[in-house]
């Protein structure tokens, strides 16, 4: 067929006959997550999944915004998951984002008192490339906030094709309070 001539070995996974194939029989055998003594095996894309969506919810399941939209893009990748079940132990990575790190942002406000706000950034994935994302400012700025917006700042750069990792990062500052001195002396403070 032609599609066995575009590979050296034929076919889109590299076999002619994926179906007998040892390689594509061994992620049958192979569990896709282990937690407590107990492997979790997949047949379909759904399961998959669902598996991995179970797991989210183990780890962060207070984190009701960061669940959605783990299960949203999870769910989108059903069908890849069904095609090539290999990516579904690449999609296991996205449980967890490589760093979170937050931390203590002080400076002076115009009075002289020294105000502290709590800083965040959230490395999500560096496979693609080096970290970007988006800053947020504002009394709403959570780390489960910061997560979603990283976890979804990570697949937008790979479906746009960029070379860039997934991040997110902010404080909960509200500008919208504060003084042009404050604001500079602020992000001075969050940057330094």
């Amino acid at each position: 067929s032609s599609l066995a001539r575009l590979t050296p070995t034929g076919g889109v996974h590299g076999n002619v006959n994926p179906s007998t194939s040892y390689n594509a029989r061994m992620w049958r055998d192979k569990p896709l997550l282990k937690f407590a003594g107990v492997e979790s095996y997949f047949r379909t894309g759904t399961e998959a999944v669902q598996i991995l969506v179970n797991e989210a919810n183990r780890r962060d399941g207070d984190k009701a915004l960061y669940l959605e939209q783990f299960e949203a893009m999870m769910r989108s990748l059903t069908p890849v998951f069904d095609r090539a079940p290999r990516y579904a132990w690449l999609a296991k990575a996205f449980l967890e984002p490589e760093r979170t790190i937050e931390f203590r942002v002080s400076f002076l406000d115009d009075t002289g008192s020294v105000r502290t706000h709590r800083g965040y950034r959230i490395q999500y994935s560096s496979t693609l490339g080096p970290y970007e994302g988006p800053l947020h400012f504002g009394t709403n700025v959570t780390a489960e906030n910061l997560k979603s917006m990283a976890l979804a700042s990570n697949f937008s750069h790979a479906l746009a094709g960029s070379r860039l990792g997934g991040a997110a990062g902010g404080a909960n500052f509200d500008p919208s309070r504060s003084s042009d001195a404050e604001i500079q002396r602020f992000c001075q403070a969050h940057m330094g």
